[in-house]
Parts: C-alpha cells; sequence; structure tokens
C-alpha cells in the first residue's frame, strides 16, 4: 500500500500569512521552514512581571515573565521571511567583516556608524517600517 503525502495548512509565526506545506511519507517536508513548537501567552489571562533587570552593552534591559496562560504551538516560517532573515544575516556579517561591530553611540563621520545607518535603513525598509 502506497503511503500519500499529506497537506497542511499553518501561519507563519513571523509575518501570520496562511502557508501550506506538504509532509511526505518519510517526514520531510516541503517548502517551509519548521522549527518545533513554541509556547505564546494568551491575550487577557495574565501580564508580563519584571522579574529583573540585567545590562547589554550600555543598555538596561527589563526581564520579564509572563504570569498567565499560554498555548503550544508548531512554528512554522514561510520562504520569504526565511529569504528576508537569510539576507539580513549576509548583510550583518559582511559589515562586521569591512567595519567592525557597531558603535555604542553613533558619531556623525564615523564610516563604522555610517555603513550601520545604511543597514538600519534597508532593514526598517523591508520590514515596512519607512
Amino acid at each position: 500500500m502506497e503511503k500519500k503525502i499529506k497537506c497542511l495548512r499553518r501561519k507563519c509565526t513571523v509575518c501570520g500569512e496562511s502557508i501550506r506545506i506538504k509532509v511526505y511519507p518519510d517526514k520531510h517536508h516541503h517548502p517551509h521552514y519548521y522549527y518545533g513548537k513554541i509556547k505564546l501567552p494568551i491575550k487577557g489571562t495574565g501580564e508580563y512581571k519584571e522579574i529583573e533587570t540585567t545590562k547589554i552593552g550600555r543598555h538596561k534591559i527589563k526581564v520579564v515573565k509572563w504570569t498567565g496562560k499560554e498555548k503550544e504551538v508548531e512554528d512554522w516560517e514561510c520562504n520569504d521571511c526565511y529569504e528576508e532573515a537569510m539576507h539580513e544575516d549576509w548583510l550583518e556579517q559582511l559589515l562586521e567583516k569591512l567595519y567592525g561591530k557597531k558603535c555604542k553611540e553613533y558619531e556623525k563621520g564615523c564610516a563604522c556608524c555610517q555603513a550601520w545607518s545604511v543597514y538600519e535603513t534597508i532593514v526598517n525598509h523591508n520590514r515596512g517600517k519607512l
């Protein structure tokens, strides 16, 4: 008896678009990317409580914990979101190789600062924030 290909419908956890996935009898899938299961907070069941603060560089970051209920979902990423992340990662690595890590504070006239500023403009444009 021949095993059948399963077709799944899921949502991309990055952009929220509906995606269709083919799962083959040997368990491999095509064409999207699966990262396992993640827990997401259920709105209206709790709140984020600050449990500590930490310092990253010159920035203080609040560490929070969700107090409410959570649901477990499959973490799928569509091809477009995956490709965008790969391009951003490639550009980050190239900038670090050519200019070094991003400066802690922006300084006018600094080539490194200008390069990272262009990077941020590109990323924000691609994400529709400009």
